[in-house]
């Protein structure tokens, strides 16, 4: 059996366009006016290319170091949030940062359904308190009637990262 959704995803506000992102990174169109880089094998490569590291920012953590020099350097005059969420029957791990201004304005903050898929820095709980949603909410998205952040940012849209270039 596998992975039932697998997503990694920079988020931007479409107002103003990146600086010099790289050639590897796809923009696609969220909810709104948002904007999204999905963090694919492509866009790793790069950025760990001429000997620079890529590795994970804790162990048993999908976000990594380079894509937080990224996400820091694309954040000048903007949110810049990074989420990732794997699912697997429902329950699965969130994790979120986010960058305004070149510095960390959120996270790192990882959060999983079950105790048994606690990794280090990760705490278990679900539905509006889950890493993506506190964090889409520091950047101002806010949910509405039946929908968490996650929905209302158009997050749910596809269920795996390179589902998303087929969106832009």
């Amino acid at each position: 059996m596998g992975v039932a959704s697998n997503i990694e995803l920079l988020i931007f506000d479409g107002t103003t366009p990146l600086a010099q992102p790289p050639a590897q990174a796809n923009m696609v169109a969220l909810a709104g006016a948002l904007s999204a880089i999905p963090v694919t094998e492509a866009l790793l490569a790069a950025l760990s290319g001429n000997g620079r590291a890529c590795a994970p920012i804790r162990a048993g953590w999908m976000l990594r170091d380079c894509v937080c020099r990224l996400a820091q350097r694309l954040s000048r005059d903007r949110w810049t949030p990074y989420v990732a969420a794997e699912t697997f029957g429902g329950l699965g791990i969130q994790e979120a940062m986010g960058w305004r201004n070149c510095e960390v304005a959120y996270g790192p903050s990882g959060s999983c359904d079950v105790t048994a898929d606690l990794a280090d820095g990760y705490r278990v709980v679900q539905g509006a308190g889950s890493a993506i949603n506190v964090g889409l909410r520091f950047m101002g998205i806010v949910a509405a009637d039946s929908f968490d952040e996650f929905a209302a940012a158009g997050l749910n849209t596809h269920r795996f990262t390179d589902d998303w270039l087929t969106h832009f």
